[in-house]
């Protein structure tokens, strides 16, 4: 069991695999936002890479451990500590009773946006059409379908033999991602791309623009600064906002929807559908980046892939490694 006592900016309960199956009926995947660092933490202390974690957002997070337990945490680099003693990230510690683990608060040094804290057996929540993730949105999964909030307690599973192992160790360096203020995504073009709804020109132009991320920025997408498309001529001389089509499903997550003129970043709580255009997919292997973007202050490029490409980098995963 677990109790917490500062919930951040936002904390929710998710796993790695998301709610997947239901996007025809408008249910997004949900599950972690970054999900490299996600399954990282559960990997570390020896959980299945699914095992429902905490993941904090922005800083500013505190629990208090009830009974022993096993804990990793990684992400943003905001430092974490327990009973005020700093910890590394993505190494496996273990938790006493009256323990309390807390994060320090985002600053303008601050890499990466969230963090996720794995706890051995998971966070014990029910599942629901098929995850155990929360869906903010939705109001269900999770725990009581909703953030958490300072006073719940967590009950937490059973440390196994795979969990006491890891205890002590800690992820290779090389095998840590790198954080960064400016991030570059490969991405595929279209569904909806040149000639059709934005010329040659303007695809080229997406491709060499560096981007800001708005404050605007959350579980559902993140909207982005920057020029305007450069339209088809035909859709410009149609009649309302060229960006406007019949409604179809978006490739999300992933899906760089444009709303007017400014692009939107799709990520894993996105609709599902609508009618406004996507130029870009970005690819699987480039998803955890979207869950580390900082509002209002970090750069976004694209970088052309094409699906063979993209396919080939999911073949390539590297193996990961402890000391």
């Amino acid at each position: 069991m677990a109790k917490i006592l500062s919930p951040s900016i936002q904390a929710t309960v998710q796993d790695y695999y998301g709610r997947r199956g239901f996007m025809d009926i408008g249910i997004a995947y949900s599950g972690f936002m970054d999900n490299l660092a996600g399954r990282l933490v559960n990997q570390v202390i020896g959980n299945d890479i699914n095992a429902p974690a905490i993941e904090i957002t922005g800083g500013g997070f505190e629990i208090e451990f009830q009974e022993k337990s096993i804990i990793a945490i990684g992400g943003s680099d905001i430092r974490a500590s327990i009973n005020g003693n700093y910890i590394e990230h993505y190494k496996a510690v273990e938790v006493n009773p009256g323990d309390i683990i807390k994060t320090d608060r985002i600053s303008a040094a601050t890499k990466g946006f969230r963090q996720y804290l794995a706890v051995a057996g998971g966070v014990m929540v029910d599942e629901y059409l098929g995850s155990h993730s929360t869906a903010v949105y939705g109001g269900f999964g999770g725990f009581n379908g909703r953030n958490l909030k300072a006073g719940d307690v967590l009950e937490t599973g059973i440390v196994s033999e795979d969990n006491k192992a890891s205890a002590g160790r800690r992820l290779s360096r090389k095998c840590i991602p790198i954080l960064t203020d400016t991030w570059t995504f490969r991405a595929v073009p279209g569904p909806d791309a040149a000639p059709d709804f934005i010329t040659e020109e303007g695809m080229e132009e997406i491709y060499n623009t560096e981007y800001k991320a708005q404050m605007y920025c959350d579980r559902s997408g993140i909207r982005l600064k920057g020029p305007a498309p450069k339209w088809n001529a035909d859709r410009m001389s149609a009649g309302g906002h060229p960006s406007n089509i019949t409604d179809h499903g978006y490739p999300c997550p992933g899906g760089v929807n444009i709303s007017g003129d400014t692009l939107i970043m799709f990520t894993c709580e996105s609709p599902t559908s609508g009618g406004l255009i996507c130029a870009l997919s970005v690819i699987e292997e480039d998803l955890w980046k979207m869950g580390q973007i900082f509002p209002g202050r970090d750069k976004i490029r694209f970088k052309y892939c094409d699906v063979k490409e993209a396919v080939e980098l999911k073949k390539t995963d590297a193996p990961l490694s402890f000391e």
